[in-house]
């Protein structure tokens, strides 16, 4: 069979990596793992028109492992200070899902944090970036629903300004121990009670893979994130002027797959919807998307496009640790 340059990059790029089967105990479970690196963009908008954008402000990743029953989602990014005009911001969220069926939770786990920044303009924005002093303030979400219940605990922290994204994933390490010393002073624990017979809640990563999965082009799934409650409501349509977008830089061998998940994020207590976009494959929904954006201010829009040669952080397997030990 004849492989073009471009088959071969793609294939290499979203290629699974299967894990041993586990046989007896103690020994690994059978997991099928997928990664990809994004590279990121800023755009600046003033009334929802861009009016200025920049390119590998920062990068990030994904990481999905798949072991029998057991599912694993990492996310990350944050930017590079020196090529965001100084902004210093990074995420994490990591789940883990025990499914009693494909698409029914029995238990859900996730571990999350974030710097937060309280700029609603630009123009506090760059005000916030010219008072910025030797700390960051961080927010960390951690949950687990099971049994009826889930509960919720979010801590605030701050962490040095030197600290960037180029310091995962160490930073994990710091932001753990930070919640363990300051948790007494800091946190808020939130416990809410599921109907009867109610299966665990979706969490968010895992929530977008569903609508992903589906066959269906419209879905409506509910979710818990810092003990609220929203709905994720998804739409699936063809995109084909990403589909030209992503065939001339070689990331997919049959441009008509593209697809585009027009997704959009509803808080159930006020009402408050958070619209983002997710450009995936067909026959290739169960691997980390293309592409996603979202409006993180009112004022700037960030994307995240799957690029091979993104730089990036190592990161660490869940479900099977001894792998990377």
């Amino acid at each position: 069979m004849f492989i073009t340059r471009r088959n071969l990059l793609w294939l290499a790029a979203g290629a699974v990596l299967p894990k041993a089967r586990a046989s007896r105990p103690g020994e690994l479970l059978k997991t099928n793992v997928w990664q990809r690196r994004y590279r990121a963009s800023a755009t600046i908008t003033l009334l929802s028109i861009p009016i200025a954008s920049r390119g590998d402000v920062g990068s990030g990743f994904i990481l999905i492992e798949e072991a029998e029953r057991k599912l694993a989602i990492q996310f990350g990014a944050g930017s590079y200070p020196e090529n965001a005009r100084g902004l210093n911001r990074l995420g994490f969220i990591q789940e883990i899902i025990a499914e009693q069926k494909p698409g029914e939770l029995a238990e859900c786990n996730y571990f999350a944090f974030m710097t937060t920044a309280a700029e609603k303009s630009i123009e506090q924005a760059r005000q916030a970036l010219e008072d910025s002093g030797p700390t960051i303030p961080y927010a960390v979400a951690e949950a687990t629903g099971k049994n009826g219940s889930f509960i919720s605990k979010l801590d605030r922290i701050s962490l040095s300004s030197r600290v960037t994204w180029r310091d995962y994933p160490q930073l994990t390490d710091q932001v753990r121990a930070a919640v363990r010393t300051f948790r007494n002073l800091s946190a808020q624990s939130i416990e809410i009670d599921l109907p009867a017979g109610e299966a665990a809640p979706a969490t968010f990563l895992y929530a977008v893979r569903t609508a992903l999965m589906s066959a269906r082009a419209g879905t409506r799934v509910s979710l818990i994130y810092n003990g609220k409650r929203f709905l994720l409501r998804t739409e699936k349509e063809p995109d084909p002027s990403m589909r030209a977008h992503f065939a001339e830089r070689g990331l997919v061998p049959e441009a008509s797959r593209v697809m585009l998940l027009n997704a959009r994020l509803e808080e159930c207590s006020t009402g408050q919807v958070t619209p983002f976009k997710v450009w995936f494959e067909e026959g290739g929904e169960h691997m980390p998307p293309l592409r996603f954006e979202y409006q993180a201010k009112s004022f700037l829009r960030l994307a995240f496009e799957f690029d091979p040669a993104a730089a990036g952080p190592q990161v660490s397997l869940v479900l099977n640790k001894k792998e990377n030990a």
